[in-house]
């Protein structure tokens, strides 16, 4: 069942354009180049490293990841509400096609981003794979955990659906995507620590920069939040899903 739900979210993506699917993966690599390449104007030196590119690739991907798993995993009892009225059609069916399909979309974009990146500019690098992979499962759990809740509120509350996407605006930069946070001054480094993106993030630089000091990552931390999330969110649709699609 996941399966043929996954094979509907695929088909029924980009039908705007003549790629079909494969605008999933055109339009974010295309839009990550395109930005770094501005931001690389601005400040022609990063934080770490000597291309901006790559400094940019792996900070904002990891982040996308989270925040696109999330977004989608969030809106999917929304979007396939009418498919539960089937008996073979179960709220986890409907939550992991969504998770899964992207997941696999964005650490694809991820790899093809980085490894375009380090290729064109002929970096001599050696990432971490370990970091690598710890890095893109937290994301993916923190997304999974967080977009279940969410499920459930956006469901309850238009108004939470809002302000959540007014939190998550100014989250790229509180997260360290554009600088590390241990840069900052000990009163705020204090507070953002406790960002379960930041440390997501900041197993990515490190994998890519050895040199970053990513001493706060705790991946027990946020995959404690991601769990803790993922259970109350699936308590709240087993308890109330069918009570808020009856009301819309």
């Amino acid at each position: 069942m996941i399966v043929a739900l996954i094979m509907r979210e695929t088909g029924s993506r980009e039908t705007r354009t003549s790629l079909g699917f494969l605008w999933t993966l055109i339009e974010p690599i295309f839009a990550v180049i395109l930005l770094a390449f501005a931001f690389s104007l601005i400040q022609r030196t990063p934080r770490l490293g000597t291309n901006f590119q790559l400094y940019y690739v792996t900070g904002v991907l990891p982040f996308h990841l989270f925040a696109h798993v999330a977004g989608r995993v969030a809106t999917s009892i929304r979007y396939s509400a009418n498919l539960l009225g089937f008996p073979s059609v179960t709220v986890v069916d409907i939550l992991f096609s969504r998770f899964i399909l992207n997941v696999f979309t964005n650490t694809l974009v991820f790899l093809i981003a980085a490894g375009g990146v380090v290729a064109w500019y002929g970096l001599r690098v050696d990432p971490d794979p370990y970091r690598v992979a710890m890095s893109l499962s937290m994301a993916a759990a923190l997304g999974l955990g967080l977009g279940t809740m969410n499920s459930v509120l956006f469901l309850a509350s238009s108004a939470y659906e809002t302000f959540w996407g007014v939190c998550m605006r100014p989250m790229t930069l509180l997260a360290g995507v554009m600088f590390p946070i241990t840069d900052l001054p000990s009163y705020f480094f204090d507070y953002l620590k406790w960002l379960p993106m930041a440390h997501l993030v900041a197993e990515m630089r490190k994998a890519f920069y050895p040199a970053v000091d990513a001493s706060f990552v705790s991946p027990g931390y946020v995959f404690a939040i991601a769990g803790a999330t993922f259970v109350i969110g699936m308590l709240g649709l087993h308890r109330f899903v069918f009570d808020f699609l009856e009301r819309r």
